[in-house]
């Protein structure tokens, strides 16, 4: 069973991909052609019941076919193109000073957790702080208060995956 670090962000993975058919259109039949070699025969007069069934039984098709994470609780370590994304979602942050990290996209090995002690997280916080504090809390509303500093787990860290190799 895998320990919760209290200290540590809200981690969030993200994978890019794209396809030039929708789930909708797969759904419809649009593009079954291209992916299973066949072409549905659809009667727009069918009864919505069996269009229906049609649909549920082409998404258990895709389904067979989908390539699904590792459910063991380690992640894989695989070689892959990163950018890492560090916000604060205060919603009385401005948007224009909640993100605290952009990193530039790289080619990497490590995991996610991995990725984030890569970061000098301490003076990222320090000088995101600073601002931080000079923003009024709307939730208080019989007074003026500002923020208080942000601590290492009031962040959010996304790792968007661009590629995989």
């Amino acid at each position: 069973m895998a320990v919760r670090n209290e200290n540590m962000p809200t981690m969030a993975s993200f994978v890019g991909a794209s396809s030039t058919y929708s789930a909708n259109d797969m759904a419809l039949g649009i593009g079954h052609e291209q992916v299973f070699g066949t072409s549905p025969k659809w009667n727009v007069e069918e009864p919505w019941d069996n269009r229906r069934l049609r649909r549920v039984m082409l998404a258990q098709e895709l389904a067979k076919t989908a390539v699904l994470p590792p459910t063991s609780g380690e992640q894989t370590v695989t070689r892959r193109i990163v950018q890492v994304f560090i916000a604060d979602p205060n919603e009385n942050v401005p948007l224009e000073h909640c993100l605290l990290h952009e990193g530039d996209r790289k080619m990497t090995d490590l995991t996610d957790q991995e990725l984030f002690f890569e970061l000098d997280m301490k003076s990222m916080l320090e000088e995101h702080n600073k601002k931080r504090v000079t923003f009024i809390d709307k939730k208080v509303k019989d007074r003026t208060e500002n923020l208080e500093p942000a601590k290492v787990r009031d962040l959010k860290m996304v790792v968007v995956t661009v590629a995989t190799l």
